[in-house]
């Protein structure tokens, strides 16, 4: 798919001490934020997909066993998405390490406080909102720390912490029955708070990536930056002499340099000046570079480059041509300090302009300071628009296909223990391809949005085929196959944002993205359970699904076509104004 640049700032150059540029390490200290972060996905989010099992029995003691579990899992996601709008701020003001650890203590907290609940409104207070606003803190600011630390083996590094999330995956289902065989359910949710606590620990271990920057190769670093380093001190200060600032030559600009005037001449009363005598013409004399330049120009021409409103100047030249003596006499009026009282308003009207602009150039209006505070300006960006529709129309699909596959195997006649196995497998496959892909994705020259489009279409098309499979050997081999494309989407599905986005507006990109999944999820997501509802068939509730990953390939292959007819009438434009 084609990358462009959405039009802000460069990322920032950061050098040490003796001018060497300083880049991600790459490695190093970055594994050990790859396995806390790995920690922290395994401690607050591993819980989500037991969340059935483990509130299970209170709900239905409440008498919303099913609407109930929806309305708390719906808010709780609606919750995680929509604290990415504050993510980029949030960083941007302290740091992806201080968010991060505040993250990690309310999603525990969150856990721990529902122990006690005996009511929905308790439980989307404590689980779904304070728990909410935990899992999104935490899960943003970790996806921006991996992003720093890494650059060349990015994908790798995610998808390893990804991993995390894929065996939790596995393990807690198993976890969580045998604490609620143990204790009750009071007793296991504490416990299982006190595991999310961990994630506090991880979070700790994400230090600023300035402490661990390295120098920059030769062949990494920028050539301009290079040649500018050649230049020595003394050539510099050579440079410098050489350049003389030109003396300005409109009156603007000589108002500007704020020039003394002294006007000497005789008063009103006296009388034309002797033959052979020059009157002392109007001087000016500045502090500025001026005073360096001499040129020699006549009377007439000096006077002429004045301009005093109110003035009168008489200039009287002789008559006869053969007279080699310039008569010149200067009559100054009783108006010279009115003349020196106007220019100086002059200069002061100049002075109160300048003020002016440098104060409109600096105020901003309120709705501008909150798009710059928030990074809203991305939002300008159609490219990025069309980035943050496909992947949010995917995600809705992929949320959906989770909550109905337990449902379909078990229309198919298939019990509890299958559907569980059938699962495990399917997150194997996940881990597997999490594993082995980011090294591979990550050495090859194909954008993320490309590697992302194609295993997209392989996962929608590998749905499709599992939709219409009954038998237990055919539905075990398209789950793996299904979850092994699902893996090698979802270990590009945020870098397609990172790869889109300097570091310095990755948090608030990630942020609108999180925001972009929400709104799309509260107005897709009900849809796909009405086309359940109405055909009474969970193949074509799929199939509908597939229809929506199809959706995000297609909207990009649109703006890859857009951009590419585009740019050649424009190299086509070029070519005819050579010829």
């Amino acid at each position: 798919m084609v990358q462009r640049r959405p039009t802000q700032l460069p990322t920032m150059v950061v050098k040490d001490k003796k001018g060497r540029k300083m880049v991600a390490p790459d490695g190093g200290w970055g594994w050990v934020v790859v396995l806390a972060v790995s920690v922290i996905n395994l401690a607050t989010r591993s819980i989500e997909p037991s969340f059935g099992l483990l509130f299970g029995d209170l709900l239905k003691g409440l008498g919303v066993a099913t609407t109930g579990a929806s309305l708390i899992m719906s808010t709780m996601d609606a919750v995680i998405n929509f604290s990415g709008l504050f993510i980029g701020p949030l960083i941007k003001i302290y740091s992806y390490r201080k968010v991060a650890i505040c993250g990690c203590f309310l999603s525990a907290l969150g856990l721990m406080l529902t122990a006690p609940a005996s009511s929905m409104t308790h439980i989307l207070l404590t689980y779904s909102i304070i728990g909410g606003i935990g899992v999104g803190l935490s899960w943003s600011s970790t996806f921006v720390a991996l992003n720093h630390y890494f650059s060349k083996y990015r994908g790798q590094a995610i998808g390893l912490s990804m991993a995390g999330t894929a065996v939790g995956f596995m393990v807690m289902p198993q976890a969580v029955q045998l604490l609620l065989r143990e204790f009750d359910f009071q007793g296991a949710v504490l416990i299982l708070g006190g595991v999310a606590l961990h994630a506090v620990v991880g979070a700790t271990l994400l230090q600023p990536i300035k402490w661990h920057l390295k120098p920059a190769k030769e062949d990494e670093e920028n050539p301009s930056e290079k040649s500018e380093l050649k230049v020595s001190e003394k050539e510099k200060e050579k440079l410098k002499k050489e350049c003389v600032p030109e003396e300005p030559e409109s009156q603007t600009a000589l108002l500007m340099v704020k020039p003394k005037i002294e006007i000497t001449g005789t008063d009103d009363n006296s009388k034309a000046l002797l033959p052979g005598k020059r009157a002392q013409m109007p001087r000016i004399t500045s502090s500025s570079s001026m005073a360096a330049r001499r040129r020699k120009e006549s009377v007439i021409s000096n006077i002429s480059s004045m301009d005093f409103t109110g003035s009168s100047f008489h200039i009287h030249t002789p008559v006869n041509s053969d007279d080699e003596e310039e008569y010149i006499t200067i009559r100054n009026s009783a108006k010279t300090a009115k003349n020196r009282l106007q220019l100086n308003d002059i200069n002061k009207n100049i002075e109160a302009e300048q003020e002016l602009q440098k104060i409109k150039h600096k105020k901003k209006s309120y709705w501008k300071k909150i798009v710059t505070f928030f990074d809203l300006d991305l939002l300008k960006d159609p490219i990025f628009l069309n980035i943050l529709f496909g992947l949010s129309i995917f995600y809705v699909a992929e949320l959906n296909f989770k909550m109905v596959v337990p449902f379909f195997l078990a229309d198919l006649g298939y019990n509890k223990s299958d559907t569980a196995f059938f699962l495990s497998m399917t997150a194997i496959a996940d881990v597997l391809a999490r594993i082995v892909l980011p090294p591979i994705c990550d050495r090859v020259k194909i954008t993320r949005r490309t590697i992302f489009s194609i295993s997209a279409i392989f996962l929608g098309l590998s749905r499709s085929a599992l939709a219409e499979q009954s038998t237990y050997v055919a539905l075990m081999v398209a789950l793996v196959i299904n979850g092994f494309f699902r893996g090698a989407t979802l270990i590009n599905f945020n870098l397609t944002i990172s790869e889109y986005c300097t570091l310095e507006k990755l948090p608030a990109g990630f942020g609108l993205h999180m925001v972009g999944k929400g709104i799309f999820i509260i107005a897709l997501g009900p849809v796909i359970g009405v086309i359940r509802d109405k055909t009474e068939s969970y193949p074509i509730c799929i199939h509908f699904q597939t229809l929506f990953i199809f959706l995000c390939p297609f909207a990009w292959g649109i703006e890859y076509l857009v951009c590419k007819l585009r740019s050649r009438r424009m190299e086509k434009a070029s070519i005819e104004d050579l010829t």
